[in-house]
């Protein structure tokens, strides 16, 4: 049953016209959920003190019927005359009414301080970064998004996530704050954490800054990761791993990245999730090494200092950069 035809059938009850089908139907409503009943018990509660309100006017019934029969003596007139309705009966619709009217005002605003409009955040080829209702604090990696409806009378507070965030929580023992993957969940218990979800992989990855978290699923208890530590959840397998964070995780929001002996593909990988404009390789190059740490250092710089290093020829076409050189000794 919908709200209107729920509140029409309350206040024939109220008003004493109720069938005794009508009464069950309420009865078996009230029944169904804990705050149907406190709706019906207000309902009463409100029309109670209306009911107690005096101001009926009265009619002279007996000298307005002698006036109208002494004009139709006058004037013979076929007039249709409702049949009378009792003062009574009169009197329990208005004030049904009435209740009806400040009931379904007070319920509209008493849930709108239940029900808050949800948070949507996305991000496409740039990261976002925002502070979320409960003052928890998010960082959107590129092609990223989530969704939070934020709620103070809320057991929990519940992001959805799509992409890639890095999560610093504001913690509340009384409510505790969940990331949910498609159903993977991931539990703060005082947290800086990053949860990569990206779309197409098979893999869900979090990794704990500060803190520890709860890695599950409804049918799987998980892992307690603490600080330093990743767990892997393998959607295809359903299975939790955990197993040892890589450098440079973060390096999508602090822009900081360290690389120690580590190839030049593997390094322009990781350069190119992170900033828009692409590097691209020749073959040649694709497999030296390189040790060197960045620190907020702009694009072109990065760019600069690999091709120094490396002895290499920086060209730009299309948007995109190429590093090409002689290649380097085995």
């Amino acid at each position: 049953m919908d709200q209107e035809h729920i509140d029409g059938l309350i206040a024939k009850v109220l008003a004493g016209e109720a069938s005794s089908e009508e009464m069950a139907r309420i009865e078996a409503w009230k029944k169904l959920d804990a705050s149907n009943r406190i709706y019906a018990d207000d309902f009463a509660s409100i029309f109670s003190r209306a009911s107690a309100v005096k101001t009926i006017e009265t009619f002279d019934t007996d000298a307005a019927w002698s006036r109208l029969k002494q004009s139709i003596d006058k004037d013979p007139k076929v007039i249709p005359f409702p049949a009378p309705t009792s003062n009574r009966k009169l009197y329990w619709r208005v004030a049904a009414a009435l209740v009806l009217a400040i009931l379904a005002g007070t319920y509209f605003f008493s849930q709108q301080e239940h029900v808050a409009q949800p948070v949507v955040l996305s991000s496409h080829q740039e990261t976002v970064a925002d502070t979320l209702p409960d003052g928890s604090n998010v960082f959107l990696n590129k092609e990223s998004s989530l969704r939070y409806a934020y709620s103070k009378k809320a057991d929990e507070r519940r992001v959805e996530l799509k992409g890639e965030a890095y999560f610093n929580v504001r913690h509340d023992e009384k409510k505790p704050f969940v990331v949910d993957i498609g159903g993977v969940l991931v539990r703060d218990v005082g947290t800086a954490f990053n949860v990569r979800a990206l779309p197409g992989s098979n893999a869900i990855e979090v990794v704990v800054e500060e803190g520890e978290v709860m890695f599950y699923t409804a049918e799987d208890s998980g892992l307690y990761l603490r600080a330093g530590a990743k767990g892997v959840y393998d959607k295809q397998l359903k299975k939790f791993t955990i197993d040892q964070p890589e450098e440079n995780v973060l390096a999508y929001k602090t822009r900081v990245f360290n690389f120690n002996n580590a190839e030049l593909g593997r390094v322009v990988q990781q350069l190119n999730n992170v900033y828009h404009q692409q590097i691209e390789l020749s073959p040649s190059v694709r497999h030296c090494r390189l040790t060197v740490g960045f620190n907020q250092e702009s694009h072109a710089e990065i760019v600069a200092i690999i091709a120094e290093t490396l002895n290499m020829k920086v060209m730009e076409s299309n948007g995109k950069i190429l590093l090409d050189g002689a290649g380097c000794a085995p």
